[in-house]
């Protein structure tokens, strides 16, 4: 978690007024210098057309771009309601003071040199959070590049980015500045219009939980991108992200995530400990609140262009229309790759696709129409497609050939753009010429009607599989945390004994079993005696297993011995263990030997959780036994979870196909290993000192699920 001193959260709704609508705005540290951040401020304010009133800061200028400059934010008569602050990073706190006389409540401060430099910074960024909250001011940043509302009524490009940005129903959080001026720019190129432009910087006040939280009730913003280095409150991320992305009202949320954890330099002392320190974990945790996470910025734009002008596909059903086979058939292995169908097309549909074109064409699906197809053959199929039925998105598909009026074919395309629209059909393009002056009139006939075009087709398709990915995250059930009859005392009683330890074998079996989990048959043996009667009672084969509070991989100390098949071996397994644990482990205390049935039907499977300050429990299932840090065939989800979080992470896993039931490996009870996981959600819930727990391996078994070890640590 961030170090950052604990302030009053600012209320969102309070937000947009001040920062994204402001009346009025103080450009404090304008300067003269054309070549200043300052000065590019203020000049993409009046190109932009800000439809406020501007106050530029200088004491040493009389006025600045032709408006008025004053020596200080106390020296304008009038309101301001927000600072733009771009001064030196010392005169940072006494502009803040200001501020606070003169009743400013909003302030973006650009500056930099704060905790991005060290600890030096960082004492005088907690010293300007100090200020800000004693005056009740809200700042984004320091260390940004700036913020933008491109709303008619707004009009404000308050950043010192180079290039203009179109208006449109995008909204773009970046950490990064430069990143930011990246995302600008290219979105300028390939005409992706902007709502608002948030750079959040070192976030030390605002960050992209608040920012989220108001842009979901934005009307302006249709589709929301973020460029994150880090989570400054993960849990309320993901929490605020599944909230977005669900429901009639849903806003897709794509982001790229770089950087490592610090978390992962922690030494762990079990299985799911080590594997939650993996990067891919966010994924899984993006996937329960519903973002869609992405490699690079051009993907994120390229992606965002289908969403914010397309309607959403009402399935996953792609239909593709080219005239080269080629692109055709990448299109359609890609599109299978990322979860969207090519359907083969009815027979009635194909026979009214080859009344009206010659019979060296295919109406498969792909619909290839050959290479020397011209207007009228696409007219045809588009026509014939859209009328049917029988796609959810459509992708046309355009490659240059000497016969090809690539122009004609735009325009024929977007004749039916409102017809698509009308139907819920996701339309796209695939232009694929790279002769300049082809590609501009034909992308600008195309964007005019809002289809977006992809000149390579991996990218459209990329583009139609995460619109297709959205809708099924929208329609996504919010669920209830199912809970169940415990025996919570039980639980209670074993892990107040346990102390600041970790709970050994039979411990952790009372605790599994006072949740309702089923274990192997157990029993525990202080003396050969003991062993040797457990074994009559239990029946063989069986397992041993070291206890001792000093010894928490027994394996690796030599002790545990398995398959043991009769009284005799049972009675070598207790020489044995205390034998190989003497050498391995000498100053362990061994209280005694944990005697189980040996459990070998089914697979072996691994049920974890491990507890994160930041995200609380953090749950784990996949492939277990001794292989699982090696195979790492894992997913993860947030504890408490729902019904479908559980179902969801059996089938994300490689193992789900056997567990399904393969060859001669019966099919494993999966509502067991639904229940099972929703009770260890239950039980860690119920109990957040347990730092990790493993259980593995747990068998999947055709008749339910049975825990043979288990490990807690408090």
């Amino acid at each position: 978690m961030e170090n950052r001193l604990a302030h009053p959260q600012p209320k969102t709704a309070e937000l947009l007024p001040a920062l994204f609508n402001p009346k009025s705005i103080a450009i404090v540290g304008a300067s003269r210098d054309e070549e200043s951040i300052s000065f590019g401020i203020l000049k993409n304010l009046l190109l932009g057309n800000f439809k406020g009133r501007l106050y530029p800061v200088n004491p040493k200028a009389d006025s600045i771009l032709g408006l008025k400059s004053y020596k200080s934010l106390l020296d304008i008569e009038e309101e301001v309601q927000l600072a733009l602050i771009a001064v030196p990073r010392q005169a940072v706190p006494e502009i803040l003071d200001d501020c606070g006389e003169k009743n400013i409540k909003a302030a973006v401060i650009i500056t930099a040199g704060f905790k991005e430099i060290g600890e030096k910074g960082r004492g005088l960024e907690e010293k300007i959070i100090r200020i800000a909250q004693s005056h009740g001011i809200t700042f984004l940043g320091p260390n940004c590049l700036g913020i933008i509302n491109s709303a008619p009524e707004v009009q404000m490009n308050a950043t010192f980015a180079r290039r203009k940005a179109g208006r449109g129903n995008v909204s773009f959080l970046s950490q990064s500045g430069a990143v930011g001026v990246y995302g600008l720019e290219y979105a300028a190129e390939n005409g992706i219009g902007f709502s608002k432009f948030v750079s959040l910087g070192n976030k030390a006040m605002l960050n992209e939980n608040h920012m989220l939280e108001l842009l979901a009730h934005d009307s302006a913003t249709k589709v929301i991108l973020a460029y994150l280095e880090n989570l400054s409150e993960p849990r309320a991320f993901i929490d605020a992200a599944s909230r977005i992305t669900r429901g009639e009202k849903a806003k897709p949320i794509l982001a790229i995530k770089s950087g490592r954890s610090e978390s992962g330099k922690r030494a762990v002392a079990s299985h799911t400990g080590a594997l939650s320190q993996r990067d891919d974990v966010l994924s899984f945790l993006f996937r329960q609140g519903g973002v869609i996470r992405v490699g690079s910025i051009e993907e994120l734009f390229s992606q965002a262009l289908c969403l914010s002008e397309q309607p959403l596909p009402a399935g996953n059903r792609l239909a593709i229309l080219t005239n080269a086979g080629g692109p055709a058939i990448i299109a359609a292995d890609e599109a299978e790759r990322l979860g969207a169908k090519i359907p083969e097309l009815s027979d009635g549909l194909k026979k009214k696709l080859m009344e009206g074109l010659p019979e060296t064409v295919s109406v498969r699906n792909p619909v290839d129409l050959v290479g020397d197809a011209g207007a009228g053959r696409y007219e045809h199929a588009l026509k014939t497609i859209l009328e049917s039925g029988e796609a959810d998105a459509l992708l046309v598909i355009c490659t240059p050939q000497m016969m090809t009026d690539m122009e004609e074919i735009a325009t024929l395309v977007t004749g039916f753009a409102d017809t698509a629209r009308e139907k819920g059909i996701t339309l796209m393009t695939s232009f694929a010429s790279f002769e300049e002056v082809v590609m501009e009139k034909a992308e600008r006939i195309l964007r005019a009607k809002k289809i977006p075009n992809y000149p390579f087709v991996e990218n459209a398709v990329k583009a139609c599989a995460t619109a297709i990915r959205f809708t099924e995250l929208s329609r996504r059930p919010a669920g209830e945390t199912p809970t169940f009859e415990v025996d919570k005392k039980t639980a209670e009683d074993e892990l107040r004994n346990a102390g600041d330890s970790f709970l050994k074998g039979p411990e952790s079996y009372r605790i599994l079993e006072s949740y309702g989990f089923r274990t192997a048959r157990h029993r525990f043996a202080v003396t050969k005696e003991d062993a040797l009667k457990a074994g009559r009672e239990i029946g063989y084969p069986l397992a041993a297993s070291v206890v001792s509070p000093d010894i928490i991989h027994k394996s690796d100390a030599g002790g545990v011995v398995l398959h043991i098949d009769d009284e005799a071996e049972l009675g070598r397994a207790y020489g044995r263990i205390f034998s190989e644990v003497g050498r391995n482990a000498p100053q362990a205390h061994i209280e005694g030997i944990f005697i189980q049935e040996m459990v070998s039907e089914g697979a072996e499977l691994i049920l974890g959780a491990q507890y994160n300050e930041q995200l609380g429990h953090l749950l784990m299932f996949g492939l277990g036994g001794k292989y699982v840090e090696i195979l790492k065939d894992v997913s993860f989800r947030l504890a408490p979870i729902t019904r479908q979080d559980a179902e969801e992470m059996i089938k994300e896993v490689k193992a789900y196909e056997m567990l399904k039931g393969f060859r001669d490996i019966p099919a494993a009870d999966l509502d067991a290993l639904i229940e099972s996981l929703l009770r260890l959600s239950q039980l860690v819930t119920d109990f957040p000192e347990i730092r990790e727990i493993d259980l593995n391996p747990v068998f999947a078994r055709k008749d339910g699920a049975v825990v043979v070890d288990a490990r807690i640590l408090l």
